[in-house]
């Protein structure tokens, strides 16, 4: 009985000891270990120079972007990332940003009717791999937007058109 007492005192004893005292350290002290360290070598180097970058002013979101609207939400997709649009629903392509920006996977859920998925590899988003023919029959026929995704986010799909040529529009 006494043995458990003993090494419950000894163990507990630790905790109410004191802190250990060390020197205190002077504001001069602190000041030369701060100059020392060397994120304070990359702050004093940012405060002499120009912290703004420099972009072209061309680079935004929205122009390297293709707006999906329903007339109440809308959402952005990588430009390319558009397959196929039938002329009936070509106005919700490119539209006008109004109303509420939704998230890319809500705004596919709210608008399943008249938006469709095409999961493709990275192969075929570079355009080393075509994507099959038969798919491209299968999206006229389909009657819906054709977005491109890989594991269900939007990806861009190089093709052999240039960039300035808009998407296909189909009857």
């Amino acid at each position: 009985m006494k043995s458990p007492l003993i090494l419950l005192a000894f163990l507990s004893g630790a905790a109410f000891a004191a802190p250990v005292i060390t020197d205190r350290i002077t504001p001069e002290e602190i000041a030369q270990r701060q100059k020392a360290s060397p994120v304070a070598a990359l702050q004093q180097a940012a405060a002499g120079k120009d912290a703004a970058v420099a972009r072209p002013g061309e680079e935004s979101l929205i122009a390297q972007s293709d707006i999906l609207a329903d007339g109440h939400n809308w959402t952005l997709v990588p430009k390319g990332a558009v397959l196929h649009v039938p002329q009936a629903l070509a106005n919700r392509v490119g539209a006008k940003p109004l109303g509420r920006l939704l998230a890319w996977t809500d705004f596919l859920t709210v608008n399943r009717g008249w938006l469709f998925t095409e999961e493709i590899t990275f192969d075929q988003a570079a355009g080393k791999t075509p994507i099959p023919p038969s798919r491209t029959e299968f999206w006229k026929k389909n009657g819906k937007v054709i977005v491109a995704v890989h594991l269900g986010g939007p990806i861009s799909v190089k093709s052999e058109a240039p960039a300035t040529t808009p998407v296909a529009v189909t009857p």
